[in-house]
């Protein structure tokens, strides 16, 4: 009898020992979870609630709030969007102005008038009459190359008439805009190129 319950024992203590650990389930993190990098970028949609006019410039343009323009060496107009880039969302738009230059010069600088190669929607040519001003909007993508993703190309040429004889060129350029902030933002940055107006008056800078 006492042969027989340690047969038994032992046999107890044998099936326990050959059941295997029931394996835990692993849940990855998720890729936001995974991303300590701040987001300050603001939420869309955003209004135009400011107007800022360029100083020596015959233009105005409305814009977000938190946008801003400064003037130096290169003048920088500025502020976030809700796809700009990390952590704050701030784009860049460089502001530049040329002349007086005779117009002749001036007419070999101006763009040609070309069609798209293909219809993607981003392709734009186009000019309108703001006042005085002869505008041309023009805008390209340049496709992804070299590890760089692709980019909008995206210029706003302003010719006014000095006298008989000479134009000023201004010009509003986007910096470093890829193409999927663009179709992100798209109405957005639409809006505000679209509120370009002559300048009522050169002060103050911002109202």
């Amino acid at each position: 009898m006492k042969y027989k319950s340690t047969w038994v024992l032992l046999l107890t203590f044998a099936l326990c020992s050959c059941e295997k650990p029931r394996p835990t389930t692993y849940a990855p993190p998720t890729t936001e979870e995974a991303s300590d990098e701040p987001d300050y970028r603001p939420k869309a949609p955003l209004s135009l609630d400011r107007t800022i006019r360029f100083i020596d410039y015959p233009l105005e343009m409305r814009v977000p709030e938190r946008w801003d323009i400064r003037y130096d060496v290169v003048t920088i107009l500025s502020g976030p969007t809700p796809n700009g880039p990390k952590p704050d969302g701030v784009i860049h738009l460089i502001v530049s102005r040329r002349g007086p230059l005779p117009k002749g010069v001036i007419d070999a600088l101006k763009p040609p008038t070309t069609q798209p190669t293909t219809t993607d929607g981003f392709f734009k040519d186009g000019v309108r009459i703001l006042g005085k001003l002869q505008v041309y909007e023009q805008r390209s993508v340049q496709a992804a190359t070299g590890g760089v993703p692709a980019m909008v190309k995206w210029t706003i040429s302003a010719y006014e008439p000095v006298d008989n004889e000479n134009v000023r060129l201004y010009q509003i350029n986007f910096l470093d805009l890829s193409r999927d902030q663009f179709e992100k933002d798209r109405e957005l940055l639409e809006s505000m190129i679209a509120s370009l107006a002559p300048a009522e008056e050169e002060s103050p800078t911002l109202k």
